[in-house]
């Protein structure tokens, strides 16, 4: 999982970014979830806060931020839904 900011008025365009990562990362290192933070927390000593952002996870009806998926099929990473979810967590979709 990747978690950005994204710039002032600017939108998540899903096939852009989708072409961007599929172009420039190897398989390995795509990330296969996107979440959008509107500001990331920081530590006192100025580090990024991952230990909330992993006992999270991807489960939409606990995250309240935009959660984006990569979808292979379709080639470009789309909104995280509860059905996704569920594929993911029952094996349909493969990771």
């Amino acid at each position: 999982m990747a978690c950005i900011r994204l710039k002032e008025n600017c939108e998540f365009n899903g096939e852009s970014t989708y072409r961007h990562v599929n172009t420039h990362l190897p398989n390995y290192a795509r990330p296969r979830f996107i979440r959008i933070k509107s500001a990331v927390e920081l530590t006192a000593t100025f580090k990024y806060r991952k230990v909330q952002l992993v006992e999270e996870g991807f489960n939409p009806a606990v995250i309240k931020d935009r959660l984006y998926f990569l979808d292979d099929k379709e080639n470009l990473y789309v909104q995280m839904t509860q059905d996704i979810y569920n594929s993911v967590k029952n094996h349909v979709f493969k990771l």
